[in-house]
C-alpha cells in the first residue's frame, strides 16, 4: 500500500502543478491574445483531445497489460517487445494526424470557424501549426499510460510537471518579448511537445524490464490487444466526441469571441479533471492485477477509498466554484463583463465536471475486468440524443444552452449508468457508494459553501478576497473529508494520532 499512496500523492503532486501552470497564465494569454486568438488556442486544445481516440485504445490496454505482466515472472520479459509493437502503431499516427491537419486547415479556417478579426490566411496557417503541435505531443499520452503501468507516477510526474512548466510559463517571454503572437505561442508548444515525447519515451525505455528475446515488431502482440483495444477505442472516440460536442457545436454556430468566453469557463472545469485523473492512473493498474488474481476482498476495498477519496476532493473544490462562479472568475480575470457573463456556464459547466469526475472510479474498475460494453453503450446513447439537444439549446441560449446539456448528460449517466455496472460488478455496493461514498462529502462541503456565501456575497479581486474563498475551500475540504468514512479514518491515523503522540 506504501507503493500505491506514493503513487496517488505523486500523481496528485503532478496534476495539481499542471492544473495550475494551465490556469494561472490564462488572463495573461487573454490579455497578449485576445479573445478571438485565445478562442483558436482552446480550438488547439479541443483537436489535441479528439486525437487520443487514434491510438485505437492502446493506451489503456497497455496500462493493464503492463501492471498484469509486470507482476508475472513469465510474462515480464515479453514488456520490451510489446512496447516495441504499439510503437510501430503510434509514430505513423502522428504523422497522420499532421498531414490530416495540414490538408483540412484552409477547409476548418473557412468553413468551421468564425473569426471577425483574424482573416482567412492568418487562421489557415495558425490551424497549420496547431496540427504540428498535436501531432508531436500526441504521442507522450502513449508513453504516460505505460510508465503508469509499470507504477511509475513519481517519475512521471516530475517529467510532466517540468514541460507543463516550460509550455505554460515559457511562453511568457514570447509573447511579452517578440512580436510573434499567435504564432511564436504555437511554434513554442511545438518545440516544448517534440521534447516532452522525447524525453517520456527515453523514460520509459529506460525503466522497462530485461528483454527475454529479441526486440521486434510483433503483430502478434497487435492482433492479442484487438478485442479490449478496440473496445476501449469504442468508449474513448465516443466520450471524447461528446465531451466536446458542445465546443465543437458552439464554434460552429456562435461567434468565436463568444467561444472564447465559453473557453474560460471551460478552462477552469476542465481543471477538475486533472484532481481526478490522478487517483484514477494509480488505482487502475492495482485494480486490474486484484482482477486478474481474483481478490473481489481487495477490489471491493480500494474501489470504495478511492471512490471516497475522489467524492471529498470533487465535492470540496466543487461546492466553491458552483456557489461562487462569478467570485472566482472575477479574482481569476479581473474582468468584471467576463466574469458576469461566464459565470452561469461556469457552475452549470463545474456540477457536470465534478458528476463525471465521480464515475472515473467505476470506470477503472470496468476497465480492469476487460469490460467497454457498458461505457460504449452509454456514451453512443448520450451523444445520439446530445447532438440534437446541442443545437437546439446552444441557438436559443448560447453558451447556457451548452452547458446545461453538459451537466444533464453527466447526471444522466451517474444515475442511470451506475446501477447497471452494480448489477454485474460488486453486486449489492451500490447504495453504500452513493450513501457512503458521495453524499456525506456533498452535503458537507455545500453546507460550509452556502453558508461562506451568506457571510459575504460579493467577494471583491484583493488579497482579502481571494484568502477568504481559499479559507472556505480548506474548510470545505476538512468538512468534506470528516463526513466521509475513508478519508476520516485517514484523517485519524495520519494526522490525529501522530498530534497526540506529540
Amino acid at each position: 500500500m506504501a507503493r500505491l499512496r506514493n503513487s496517488v500523492l505523486a500523481n496528485y503532486a503532478g496534476q495539481a502543478w499542471v492544473g495550475l501552470m494551465g490556469i494561472v497564465f490564462v488572463p495573461a494569454y487573454l490579455r497578449e491574445l485576445g479573445a478571438e486568438r485565445f478562442g483558436l488556442v482552446a480550438f488547439m486544445l479541443s483537436l489535441q483531445a479528439i486525437s487520443l481516440l487514434l491510438d485505437m485504445g492502446a493506451g489503456v490496454f497497455l496500462g493493464r497489460e503492463l501492471a498484469q505482466r509486470n507482476h508475472d515472472p513469465q510474462r515480464r520479459g515479453s514488456i520490451r517487445q510489446l512496447v516495441r509493437s504499439f510503437e510501430w502503431l503510434m509514430w505513423p499516427m502522428a504523422l497522420t494526424i499532421f498531414v490530416a491537419l495540414y490538408a483540412g486547415s484552409t477547409a476548418i479556417a473557412s468553413d468551421w470557424l468564425e473569426p471577425t478579426q483574424l482573416g482567412p490566411a492568418q487562421t489557415t496557417s495558425a490551424i497549420q501549426l496547431m496540427g504540428l503541435v498535436v501531432a508531436l505531443l500526441w504521442p507522450t499520452s502513449f508513453y504516460a499510460a505505460s510508465l503508469s503501468g509499470l507504477e511509475q507516477q513519481p517519475r512521471l510526474n516530475v517529467l510532466v510537471a517540468v514541460f507543463a512548466t516550460l509550455r505554460f510559463a515559457g511562453v511568457l517571454p514570447v509573447l511579452y518579448w517578440t512580436d510573434t503572437g499567435l504564432a511564436g505561442f504555437l511554434w513554442w508548444h511545438a518545440i516544448v511537445a517534440a521534447a516532452q515525447t522525447l524525453c517520456s519515451a527515453a523514460l520509459l525505455w529506460r525503466l522497462l524490464p530485461p528483454a527475454a528475446g529479441p526486440v521486434r515488431m510483433n503483430w502478434h502482440e497487435l492482433l492479442d490487444a484487438r478485442r479490449f483495444a478496440f473496445g476501449v477505442f469504442g468508449v474513448t472516440a465516443l466520450g471524447l466526441l461528446l465531451g466536446q460536442m458542445d465546443r465543437f457545436t458552439l464554434s460552429a454556430l456562435r461567434p468565436l469571441a463568444e467561444f472564447g468566453q465559453y473557453a474560460v469557463a471551460i478552462t477552469i472545469s476542465a481543471g477538475l479533471g486533472r484532481l481526478v485523473q490522478p487517483m484514477f492512473n494509480a488505482i487502475y493498474p492495482r485494480l486490474s492485477r486484484f482482477a486478474a488474481e481474483g481478490d473481489q476482498a481487495g477490489i471491493s476495498d480500494l474501489y470504495h477509498l478511492a471512490s471516497q477519496i475522489v467524492a471529498v476532493v470533487v465535492a470540496a473544490i466543487a461546492a466553491i466554484i458552483c456557489v461562487h462562479a462569478q467570485s472566482v472568475l472575477l479574482l481569476w480575470t479581473g474582468d468584471a463583463a467576463l466574469a458576469a457573463v461566464a459565470a452561469l456556464p461556469l457552475s452549470l459547466l463545474f456540477a457536470g465536471a465534478a458528476m463525471n469526475g465521480l464515475l472515473n472510479i467505476p470506470f477503472a474498475l470496468q476497465l480492469a475486468h476487460g469490460w467497454t460494453g457498458l461505457a460504449a453503450t452509454g456514451n453512443l446513447i448520450a451523444v445520439v440524443v446530445g447532438a440534437p439537444l446541442y443545437v437546439v439549446a446552444i441557438n436559443r441560449f448560447g453558451m447556457v444552452g451548452a452547458a446545461g446539456v453538459s451537466l444533464a448528460i453527466n447526471f444522466a449517466w451517474l444515475a442511470l449508468g451506475l446501477p447497471l455496472m452494480h448489477r454485474r460488478l460488486l453486486r449489492g455496493e451500490l447504495t453504500g457508494w452513493y450513501l457512503r461514498s458521495v453524499m456525506p462529502p456533498l452535503l458537507a462541503a455545500m453546507a460550509v459553501s452556502l453558508l461562506a456565501r451568506l457571510l459575504w456575497p460579493a467577494v471583491e479581486r484583493n488579497w482579502a478576497g481571494a484568502s477568504w474563498l481559499a479559507a472556505v475551500a480548506m474548510l470545505s475540504l476538512l468538512a468534506a473529508a470528516i463526513a466521509t468514512p475513508g478519508p476520516r479514518a485517514l484523517l485519524h491515523r495520519h494526522v490525529w494520532q501522530r498530534i497526540t503522540r506529540r
